[in-house]
């Protein structure tokens, strides 16, 4: 206990420069993510927009450059349209594990630090009754960090999130015999990042 404790008060301790780990818990919205190839007299068929949580951990190598892993969930429908009106098949999940790389402008000890991202990594489709499946993602996208203090501040970031499907054989994306080589959707998340 000592030592966890000595440890934490090291941490608070350290200079600003010495800062180079953030922790971010995240939340916000994804997209709607439409499935182009639909059968006849269906007109809408898509993977719901909805609400998204999850964390991140950055590590930065210098001022700018740093390797970020992060884990959002989306609880979603599948929703299919037609000229009588639209109805939801199922309700599903996307999770996904990425890892990015991070370049961050401005100065070591900036209050005000854009940055721009790029990762890949795995999707995980989900929902009741069907195999789950998982699947290739990437992403690019960019944001704002504001840090009111050294050690606390809030994030902000778009993202451009593409799960490559690749398959007619998926249930998940593919319950009815239609399918496509990408679900292209969009993320807007903001929240709390602390440094360490």
């Amino acid at each position: 206990m000592r030592a966890r404790a000595a440890l934490f008060f090291l941490l608070l301790a350290a200079p600003a420069y010495a800062q180079r780990t953030e922790l971010s818990l995240l939340g916000g919205y994804t997209t709607a993510g439409d499935i182009d190839q639909k059968a006849v007299g269906v007109q809408k068929l898509e993977v719901a927009g909805s609400f998204t949580w999850g964390v991140a951990a950055a590590h930065f190598f210098s001022d700018h450059v740093g390797a970020e892993a992060s884990w959002v969930q989306q609880g979603s429908d599948l929703v299919i349209g037609t000229a009588a009106g639209d109805a939801e098949l199922f309700d599903m999940k996307l999770g996904a594990l990425q890892g990015s790389f991070v370049y961050q402008f401005g100065a070591a000890g900036a209050r005000l630090r854009p940055f721009l991202t790029a990762g890949i990594g795995a999707s995980f489709l989900s929902a009741d009754d069907l195999d789950g499946e998982s699947k290739v993602a990437w992403s690019v996208g960019g944001g704002l960090k504001w840090f009111p203090t050294r050690r606390v501040g809030v994030r902000a970031q778009a993202r451009y999130v593409p799960i490559q499907l690749n398959d007619s054989g998926s249930e998940v994306c593919d319950p009815f015999g239609f399918c496509q080589a990408s679900l292209h959707q969009f993320d807007f998340l903001g929240g709390v990042v602390v440094r360490f």
